[in-house]
């Protein structure tokens, strides 16, 4: 059997090969907002131009670039992440311009100076997560950094928390290893979304017995400060994760639940009284 070919039917696939090429092409560039992408290349040049960032390039959709994540319809940039790359900036001002962001990623950095007033939802309405911990970053927290899920961990932040924190919707705040220091009940509140909270290794002093705990929570962790008062009875009640109290000023029984038992006296060792299991009985 012979076949042969229509040379009008050669064309017309042709073309439709060149319009998906062309379409292809059209749809790559729109979904990379222009306004967005010169923000980026801004945030890359305060970054020192690292090489582990030679992709973000002009010649390439942004939303192609590592670390980045856009709106499959708008073309906005939702997701910033420079993780681990060893750089030495202060934070840039220019991702003050991606306005869409939800997700900031600089951990593992050297990043240093101050955390700006404009990471928050003040500025960045649809931001829920930010990520600087493992950074040099130095000075108070900012009262506008009220996202959702906070990780400032391992850094030189000092001074209390500010007032604002009181009212924010939190669900995870991790701000372990740091110098900070004062009152940090305000993050406490039965009716809070709050399921995680991490306060280790700061200098932070407030009394635990006089908090509501989030219905929530499933892991606190608040080793190594100055709390004092007592751990709350209802603290029986919550499915602990995790659970650490140690090295703190803390007096009086230990609530006695299912979940509580699963720690052992090493999660609260290392306060002024604390007794009753794992810890010695009271009145021993």
């Amino acid at each position: 059997m012979e076949f042969t070919t229509n040379p009008s039917n050669v064309v017309t696939t042709l073309l439709l090969a060149v319009l998906v090429l062309a379409a292809a092409a059209h749809t790559d560039g729109a979904l990379c907002n222009k306004s967005d992408k010169a923000a980026l290349l801004a945030v890359k040049s305060a970054l020192g131009n690292p090489p582990a960032l030679s992709g973000w390039n002009s010649t390439v959709a942004c939303c192609s670039w590592d670390g980045i994540s856009c709106n499959a319809t708008t073309g906005r940039v939702t997701e910033l992440t420079v993780f681990a790359l060893n750089i030495s900036a202060p934070i840039p001002a220019a991702i003050a311009n991606l306005t869409k962001l939800q997700i900031i990623n600089f951990a593992y950095n050297q990043l240093y100076g101050s955390i700006p007033a404009f990471l928050g939802p003040h500025a960045l309405p649809d931001l829920t997560f930010l990520r600087l911990d493992g950074n040099r970053l130095t000075g108070t927290i900012p009262p506008t950094v009220t996202v959702f899920d906070l990780s400032l961990v391992g850094n030189l932040l000092t001074g209390p928390l500010p007032a604002t924190f009181g009212h924010a919707n939190f669900g995870d705040v991790d701000l372990t290893d740091n110098q900070l220091t004062g009152d940090a009940s305000m993050l406490f509140g039965a009716k809070k979304q709050l399921n995680a909270l991490r306060l280790s290794r700061n200098r932070f002093k407030f009394d635990l017995g006089r908090v509501e705990l989030p219905e929530v929570i499933d892991i606190l962790e608040i080793d190594h400060n100055m709390v004092y008062g007592s751990i709350p009875a209802a603290a029986a009640a919550r499915k602990w994760l995790r659970f650490n109290v140690s090295f703190n000023q803390l007096c009086g029984p230990i609530p006695q639940g299912r979940y509580t038992h699963r720690f052992g006296a090493k999660h609260f060792a290392g306060n002024k009284c604390l007794c009753g299991r794992p810890l010695p009985p009271c009145g021993s």
